[in-house]
């Protein structure tokens, strides 16, 4: 599978969504009903620049008794794919798995086509874009990012009344 580690993250259907495989210093969670597409592409521009190489990983088929059915992405109308590698993660005494696709070298401008088209209500995959310093899993409820603690810290600050809060404050008072 592809490494993920510099996120601390580990990019598994069966799991937990990055967001909360990480902690509150390395992430911030935008809630789509909070967003209008020009903040959602203001938000984009500013965690993806254009001089750092994109990449996409989503999940591309299920395996069920050793027959693969496509996970109806759709990823394909928004997202220009070429050269893509699949990893293939199987559970052989159950007879399930999972199909990733990843993808290099995305367009920023596809990225945004994709996350909008899912901010108006288009189906969306289970999918992550990344680059060298974030990680964003988007779906129809929530945007998240993943990075270092710095870039984040940033992140909220510029965006302090829009992020949503609610697990960052829950995990806190767990912590304390």
């Amino acid at each position: 599978m592809l490494d993920l580690s510099q996120f601390q993250i580990e990019l598994d259907i069966r799991k937990p969504t990055p967001y909360f495989q990480s902690t509150p210093e390395r992430r911030i969670r935008f809630l789509m009903e909070d967003l209008n597409a020009s903040q959602l592409k203001e938000i984009l521009q500013t965690i993806f620049q254009k001089d750092r190489p994109i990449h996409l990983l989503f999940v591309a088929a299920y395996i069920h008794r050793h027959r693969r059915y496509s996970a109806k992405a759709r990823v394909g109308s928004s997202i220009t794919i070429r050269n893509w590698k699949e990893y293939i993660v199987e559970d052989e005494v159950a007879h399930k798995g999972v199909v990733y696709a990843h993808v290099k070298h995305v367009k920023l401008d596809e990225i945004i086509s994709y996350c909008t088209n899912v901010y108006r209500g288009y189906t969306s995959a289970y999918i992550v874009f990344h680059d060298s310093d974030f990680l964003l899993y988007v779906s129809t409820d929530v945007v998240d990012i993943i990075g270092d603690a710095t870039s984040i810290k940033s992140l909220k600050e510029t965006y302090v009344d829009l992020y949503d809060r609610l697990y960052d404050d829950f995990d806190h008072a767990l912590r304390h």
